[in-house]
């Protein structure tokens, strides 16, 4: 008999934008039982450009607003937090010609991978990363794609 599950996810949404969090809390699920992660918390915040431009800014000093970010808390109790643009998302969904809701999957995926110590700054890690989020999309019916990447450096803001 597997342990209880001691994970506590919560999503707070501030972007004005009705999402559901059943494929979200799902996202996050399906990373955390494919890395053997049980226990911690894990909060994830849907908001505004303008929101997320400005933890952008506290947190890494850049003044744009982008697609996700994420907190790890390095404790294993408290796993981190996720931030997303939802109007972000919206443009980045538009300029794939996929729907919201799956661009929001991939997000959490995304953020999910980062809170769990994964990392996509070098393309080693990159490679790492998005090979690991096109198998987490894939065994939630999505289509993996490998080669997924944020469009914050192509032009669309």
């Amino acid at each position: 008999m597997e342990p209880a599950n001691k994970r506590t996810l919560s999503i707070v949404n501030r972007s004005g934008r009705r999402v559901s969090g059943v494929r979200l809390r799902h996202a996050v699920r399906t990373v955390f039982a494919q890395h053997g992660a049980r226990n911690g918390e894990v909060s994830i915040l849907l908001t505004s450009d303008e929101e997320i431009a400005d933890l952008n800014r506290r947190f890494r000093n850049l003044d744009e607003p982008t697609d996700v970010l994420t907190f790890p808390s390095g404790s294993p109790l408290v796993l981190g937090d996720v931030a997303i643009s939802v109007p972000y998302a919206e443009r980045q969904a538009q300029a794939r010609g996929i729907p919201l809701e799956n661009e929001l999957v991939y997000l959490t995926i995304h953020g999910a991978l980062h809170l769990l110590g994964f990392d996509d700054e070098t393309e080693q890690d990159r490679r790492v990363m998005m090979s690991e989020m096109a198998r987490t999309a894939e065994a939630m019916g999505l289509k993996a794609d490998a080669e997924w990447h944020s469009l914050l450096h192509e032009g669309v803001k």
